[in-house]
């Protein structure tokens, strides 16, 4: 009997002891992770994220590359690709969510780019106990940075590696394929009323580099300008590429117009091209699918398929 109560009591201290410990992780997450946003913040987990609501079209764009789907419970008004994005609940605009909205997800995690009410959003999503990230990529090696970032902080490094071992590849074919090579002149339409296009800051003008390209406006400081016909006419770029707000959109209209100064190069040699906005405007992964057609259209003797 005395050994019977001895038994008894050693069984009760150890489940006490054991209950006033930390509870385990879960199974399907065996160490914690934590990853440093893009304005130097550090956001940890010690399991995957399961509820992930996306604040721009570039990120959901990523998170979907990383296999994500189920994950993501919450995106953007514009957030229009892939298509499953689509179906996703909305949260507003990424200038201006609803915070609410997103509180009412009840997610584990909000990613979102450096706008100006950033600090102002992140304190109000912490105010609901929900973690935020923040990415603001300035170049094309950024982009894949946050890819592996967000791969890291959402469990998903196996999927990052194929994905940014596939999209680095591509880049570096396209670098060495142009290098040492002539540079026709670019001019990248954004917008024909007034005429808008890009200078040093911006993505789009980075791929007309990367590309083999000189981007004809590149003297402006600006990331985004307007200009006259005057001043188009005076550059005479070799090539034109007119970004297409639709998807599959081929502008004929806007290429017509353009066929009318008959004494600029890339009309007198029939080279107007079309390229989707949002491959040259989303630092996503998509964004070398943008290079590549930009390529095309400056470099078809190198990289053949590309119509006009």
């Amino acid at each position: 009997m005395k050994h019977k109560i001895i038994f008894l009591i050693f069984s009760i201290l150890l489940i006490t002891s054991c209950s006033s410990q930390e509870p385990p992780l879960k199974s399907n997450s065996p160490f914690g992770v934590s990853s440093t946003d893009d304005i130097g913040r550090e956001v940890a987990f010690d399991h995957p994220p399961q509820r992930i609501v996306s604040l721009d079209p570039s990120i959901t764009e990523i998170l979907f590359a990383l296999g994500l789907n189920n994950e993501v419970v919450g995106v953007t008004d514009y957030c229009d690709y892939p298509q499953q994005a689509k179906s996703k609940l909305k949260v507003g605009g990424y200038i201006d969510p609803n915070i609410e909205a997103i509180a009412l997800l009840e997610p584990d995690l909000v990613v979102t780019t450096l706008k100006t009410n950033t600090p102002r959003l992140i304190e109000q999503l912490e105010d609901f106990g929900i973690k935020v990230f923040v990415l603001d990529p300035k170049k094309i090696e950024d982009i894949f940075e946050n890819i592996s970032s967000l791969a890291k902080l959402t469990y998903r490094e196996k999927e990052a590696t194929e994905l940014l071992g596939d999209l680095k590849e591509r880049l570096r074919g396209v670098r060495k394929k142009v290098a040492g090579i002539s540079r026709p002149g670019v001019f990248l339409e954004m917008g024909k009323d007034p005429l808008i296009s890009v200078g040093r800051g911006s993505f789009a003008h980075d791929l007309i580099e990367i590309a083999g390209g000189r981007n004809v406006v590149a003297q402006s400081s600006s990331s985004y300008r307007r200009y006259t016909l005057e001043e188009i006419l005076l550059a005479d770029p070799e090539v034109i590429i007119i970004c297409s707000m639709t998807p599959d959109d081929p502008c004929l209209a806007q290429k017509e117009w353009w066929k009318k100064w008959a004494n600029m190069s890339a009309v007198r040699n029939g080279r107007i091209y079309v390229v989707e906005a949002n491959l040259l405007t989303r630092p996503g992964p998509r964004m070398v699918d943008g290079l590549t057609e930009i390529a095309k259209a400056i470099h078809p003797e190198i990289f053949p398929g590309r119509e006009r």
